[in-house]
This record gives C-alpha cells, structure tokens and sequence, in this order.
C-alpha cells in the first residue's frame, strides 16, 4: 500500500473515529442528563407580550457551559501567572466542561423549556473547546514542559507578552463574544514589539504562539461569519419593584419602558438593560436601593448564577437558591465555583447574603 493511501486511510479513520465520538457524547447528554418531571412553561405574570420580551428559562441554565469556557481561559491565565501554559490540568478542564454541561441540561429541563439552538450551541463550542484544549494540552504538556524547564522560572518576553494576552482575553470575554477578539492584530503585536533575547524557550514560544495566535484567528474569522446570520441579542428586559420608575432612569444603562401590572395589582416598572457582565452590575445597583427586587427577567423566575467560595470546608449560607454544581478553580487552590438555581424574586437579597457570608457573586446568566 502506497504512503499516499495510508495517509488517506489513517485521515478517514481519524474522522470516523470523531464523528463515532461525537455521536455517542450528544447520545448520552440528552439521554442521561434528563430530569425526572415534565417540564414546566413559563409565563409572565405581568403579561407582557412584548416582541423580544420573553426568553426560555432553562437557557439561564444551559448558558452556564459557553460560560465555562470563558472562566477555563481566567483560569489559565492564573495558573499561567504562578508558573506556565505546562501547569494547566487540561483534561480536568475538559472533564468540566462536559460535567457542567450535563448539570446544567438536567436543571434546564426542570426548570422550563429551553431552545434547540443554545442546545446546539452548546454543542458545536464543547467540541471545539475540547480539541483545543487535547491539542495545546498535549503540546504544552511535551515540548512547552520542557522548553519551560530551561529557564528557572523567569518568563521570557514572549511568556510575558501571552500572559498580557490570557488576562487581557479572560477580562475580554465577559462582555463580548470570543470571535470579537483582535487575534490577528494582537500577532503583529507580538512580533513588532516583543524583543527577541536568544534561547530555547524564546524561540519554542515565538514559533508555537505564532502558530496559535493564527490558527484563532481564522477560526474567529469563521464562526464570526456564521455568527453574522443570527447575530447575539445583547440587551434585556427585566420588571422591577419597589424602585420608582423616574428613580430607576437615573440609573446609568437602564431604560424605563413603561409601568406594569400584575393579576394581583402589583405594580412594576418594565426596563431595558445590556445583558452579561452590564446586567450583573445593574442587579448589584438595585441592592443599593432599599426594597429593590427584581420580578422577574425576560418573563423568567428562575434564574442561574455562580458564587466563588473561598478554599476550606465551609457551609453555603442559608440563601433561597438550590446549588446544583460544585467545580474547582485551578487558579485559586482549594476554591469553588458553586452554580445556584435561584429565583428571580430573591436575586439582588440573594448577592447581598452571598457576599456577607464570604464569597463573591460572580454571575447571573441571563438566558
């Protein structure tokens, strides 16, 4: 058999082995991580009917692994900060990506519906993130190992210049999509203003950063195409209580739509505000106006968020949530990220008690 059929065997073989892969992961996900009771609709109870208003409540849920994604680069970043890209666990990160995204699938499918195409999206960035991550691992765990053997621990200007760059990626993705991220512009700014002082390692991370920094650019360039078909919507409506509605359009970011009404006569105000990092600022803001409370978010009542909880074997303050997952952050030895299943009514009291009891609220994930 000729070198040329081999390859083209070995490469189809590679595939079919991928596509098996896959197949069978997507297989036992919607197969295993189910929950035991139907799941349930969800409605406004202010009746809001607005176009655009209403999002599926089980997406706060399945939102969580796209966020995954973005804490394992902040969390890379950390580990690389203390030593180098070798002493990042990347299977563990891999590991709890799928974990997490099987918890997050079981709670979304008791809490409410949740849409085939966060399903999907899940999906396509799972198995993108876990090649990824197998091939740097696997690189950084051979030669980066070794080539960060030779330098006694002092970085080079190009460790320097990636770890600028993991920071500056981590702080970059908690407003705005990866694809976004100026990969091509950041390579020339590698090679025109990092100096080259002559070693092994210098020359080891020139060539296989170069290499990485290119090879996320076209994949950016990629996915930002396909993304443009059905661009991310980045502002949503929430119906806020006990804040009056001239009080609340002072708050910079929010825009008052009208006063609403419940089947009870309760009374609200229905606002707009940016989504991700901007919204969880706004719910910190509303915890500084005594008697604040969120109603509901996008028709929702339930709603996911993270806590950080410092290293020790601590008990979670009482709060009105259900935790659901418990994942390790490598940078921070012994800490955990806790995901909670918390009601909407609850959200702004609830950041207050997590934060008086120690942990940090990280994030809501706003469908």
């Amino acid at each position: 058999m000729s070198l040329r059929r081999k390859i083209f065997y070995l490469a189809g073989a590679v595939v079919v082995a991928a596509a098996l892969g896959i197949t069978a992961t997507v297989i036992s996900v919607e197969a295993v991580c189910t929950a035991d009771v139907p799941t349930p609709s969800v409605t406004s109870a202010f009746g809001i009917t607005d176009p655009g208003y209403a999002r599926s409540q089980g997406d706060s849920f399945l939102t969580f692994p796209e966020w995954y994604i973005v804490h394992a680069y902040s969390d890379l970043a950390g580990v690389t900060a203390r030593g180098s890209e070798s002493d990042f666990r990347y299977l563990s990160s891999i590991a709890g990506f799928w974990r997490s995204l099987c918890r997050a699938t079981r709670q979304a499918a008791g809490s409410g519906p949740a849409t085939q195409d966060q399903k999907l999206t899940n999906y396509i960035i799972g198995f993108s993130f876990t090649a990824e991550m197998a091939l740097q691992g696997a690189y950084e765990k051979s030669i980066g190992a070794i080539t960060a053997e030779t330098t006694d621990g002092v970085k080079t200007a190009e460790d320097a210049f990636n770890l600028a760059l993991l920071k500056d990626y981590a702080a970059f993705l908690y407003q705005t999509p990866w694809y976004r991220y100026p990969f091509t512009a950041k390579l020339e700014q590698f090679w025109r203003e990092t100096p080259f002082v002559p070693s092994v390692r210098a020359v080891e991370r020139r060539g296989s950063l170069s290499l990485q920094y290119a090879g996320r650019a076209a994949y950016a360039a990629v996915i930002g195409y396909a993304a443009g078909y059905d661009p991310a919507i980045l502002t949503i409506q929430s119906v806020v209580t006990g804040v009056a509605a001239t009080e609340l359009g002072a708050i910079p970011g929010v825009r008052v739509i009208r006063e609403v009404t419940d089947a009870k006569g309760g009374k609200g105000v229905l606002v707009q505000t940016e989504r991700y990092a901007k919204f969880d600022a706004f719910a910190r803001e509303l915890g500084r106006h005594a008697g604040a409370a969120l109603a509901e978010v996008a028709g929702n009542h339930r709603i996911l968020v993270t806590i950080v909880v410092p290293p020790g074997d601590r008990r979670l303050a009482a709060f009105d949530g259900l935790p659901i997952f418990s994942i390790p952050i490598q940078s921070r030895p012994g800490a955990r990220r806790i995901g909670v299943d918390v009601p909407v009514r609850s959200l702004v009291q609830d950041i207050a008690r997590f934060e008086t009891a120690g942990y940090t609220f990280e994030h809501a994930y706003d469908y």
